[in-house]
């Protein structure tokens, strides 16, 4: 058996495939109803207080999701991914692994693609149910723009994935790999208050289907550059430190 049909078994089998597309799905069906009912579940539990919530449109239900997205939707793809890319994080299967497959990139590309595939296709089921149900309860969604911003997501996540693929050629636990994850993305925050640098940080990805509903994607196109490089960078560093990496 050649190790891309493995790890495409290997998604499936461990049950990382559903629990992908169950976090996706949910958020897709759920945030947009939650929206929907906001006024009323505002209004039953103000305690009498009287506040004013504006009547909520079909981009209140895609920018609500596309930021859960960018929140438990990541969380959960890094910790899927981890599982997945810690080669090492058991020291007899690593063993097995390396005697068997001399190439280093067949160590980390077909477990980086298979994972990565698996977590685009659970955004796209998450973001038709989102228009599906924004469609029946709000009104409908431009699908050009909803297509655009799914797209430039799908790249955030290939990118998230590659981050955490690098970290498993530095950290050998699962764990470490996915506290090391989500401090590193956290920290993409961090510039961008700067002007300067902020329309070229990744992270301007994570909730771009929000971005295209809102206001022209104008300067997004820069972090999607900069996503690509980086994450070929990274799938090319890990490759090569994985392969020095001694049993």
């Amino acid at each position: 058996m050649g190790p891309w049909r493995l790890e495409v078994l290997r998604v499936w089998r461990t049950r990382r495939l559903i629990a992908l597309a169950a976090t996706f799905l949910l958020l897709g069906l759920g945030v947009p109803i939650l929206t929907y009912y906001l006024p009323e579940l505002v209004k039953n539990g103000s305690n009498g207080l009287q506040i004013t919530v504006p009547k909520q449109t079909p981009t209140d239900a895609v920018s609500g999701f596309a930021g859960n997205v960018a929140q438990l939707g990541t969380l959960v793809v890094v910790a899927v991914a981890a599982a997945s890319l810690s080669i090492d994080a058991r020291p007899g299967l690593a063993a097995f692994y390396r005697t068997r497959l001399h190439r280093p990139a067949l160590l980390v590309l077909p477990r980086y693609v298979i994972v990565t595939a698996a977590s685009v296709v659970a955004l796209a089921l998450g973001t038709l149910g989102a228009w599906y149900e924004t469609a029946v309860l709000l009104g409908s969604v431009p699908p050009g723009s909803l297509m655009a911003g799914l797209a430039l997501e799908a790249l955030w996540l290939c990118f998230v994935t590659s981050v955490v693929a690098l970290l498993t050629s530095a950290i050998r636990g699962v764990l470490g790999v996915v506290g090391a994850s989500i401090a590193l993305l956290l920290a993409l925050n961090l510039p961008g208050s700067l002007s300067a640098v902020s329309s070229w940080l990744p992270i301007r990805l994570a909730a771009s289907e929000a971005d295209f509903l809102q206001h022209p994607a104008g300067t997004i196109w820069h972090a999607a550059v900069v996503s690509g490089v980086a994450t070929v960078a990274a799938l090319s560093l890990v490759v090569h430190r994985l392969g020095k990496r001694a049993l």
